[in-house]
């Protein structure tokens, strides 16, 4: 089954965002937003979370969280899109475990590709998480000008780091609960130019 998209009663005060307009990746905590380079980090995909989110500035997010993957909340009909929200790790560009989430379609299908690809690995690597690497952006022009999906694919598996909880990472309270009314699944801004692949040195650690 795969991704439709396009509590845990744990907080986290760090995120991480992409922004598909410039194609490139920020880290927001109690000193605020940097940005760090195309990242590497691990994925809690078996705990992804997919729903109706709608982001405004200087708002926090409003989430209508589907009761699971098989069964889609209504549409709150107030701009909200399909996205999804997921815990990801890495010491090295995010400083620990953060909060992802997003509902830009070019970062919603990029994540549905890799969804998919780690539901066809997940079974050679039991109780292991995917480690997700980003590297590159494609532009794509719509009617909205152009924007930019980011590359990604999973290049390793690890053990779940001991900061990143085994939970859903919503609260019970953003899940829609009238499940019997909720939709089944059916199977199957301003130009900015993006920044520069790097590679990493084989030396440094990838996550």
């Amino acid at each position: 089954m795969g991704l439709n998209i396009g509590g845990s009663g744990v907080s986290f005060s760090r995120y991480i965002k992409y922004n598909a307009k410039a194609g490139r990746w920020f880290v927001r905590d109690e000193s605020g937003d940097r940005e760090i380079p195309m990242p590497t980090f691990v994925a809690d995909l078996g705990n992804i979370a997919t729903g109706w989110l709608k982001f405004e500035e200087g708002q926090a997010p409003r989430r209508r969280i589907d009761f699971d993957l098989q069964t889609l909340s209504p549409n709150p009909g107030d701009g909200s899109k399909r996205g999804f929200v997921l815990r990801v790790f890495s010491q090295k560009f995010l400083g620990g475990a953060a909060e992802f989430s997003g509902n830009s379609i070019h970062l919603s299908n990029a994540f549905k590709d890799v969804y998919a690809e780690w539901e066809a690995q997940r079974g050679n690597h039991p109780g292991q998480l995917p480690v997700v690497q980003c590297t590159g952006v494609e532009p794509s022009k719509d009617k909205h000008g152009t924007n930019y999906r980011p590359v990604l694919s999973i290049v390793g598996w690890t053990d779940r780091p001991e900061d990143l909880p085994d939970a859903r990472p919503v609260e019970e309270q953003e899940v829609w609960s009238a499940a019997s009314t909720a939709v089944p699944v059916k199977a199957p801004a301003q130009h900015v130019p993006p920044p520069e692949t790097k590679t990493s040195s084989l030396s440094e650690p990838l996550f």
